[in-house]
C-alpha cells in the first residue's frame, strides 16, 4: 500500500509501507483518518509529530524516540 506524507520535511512523499506510524528520516508520521488522491489511486495520509526531530534539533542521522 502506497501513503503520502503531510508537513515536516517529507511532505508530499510517497513511501510503500502502512501500519500505525512511518519513520522516514528520523521523523516520525503518524497515521490519519485522511486519504488523498494522486495519479488516480486513493493513498492514506500519515501526517508528521510536530514534537518530533525538528524542534529537538534532531537530524537524519538521529532517531525518534
Amino acid at each position: 500500500m502506497k501513503v503520502q506524507l503531510r508537513g515536516g520535511p517529507g511532505d508530499g512523499q510517497v513511501l510503500v509501507g502502512g501500519g500505525e506510524a512511518i519513520v522516514w528520516r528520523a521523523c516520525l508520521y503518524e497515521i490519519t483518518q485522511e486519504f488523498t488522491r494522486r495519479d488516480g489511486r486513493d493513498l492514506r495520509v500519515h501526517r508528521h509529530r510536530p514534537d518530533c526531530c525538528e524542534p529537538y534539533g534532531r537530524g537524519t542521522e538521529d532517531r525518534c524516540e
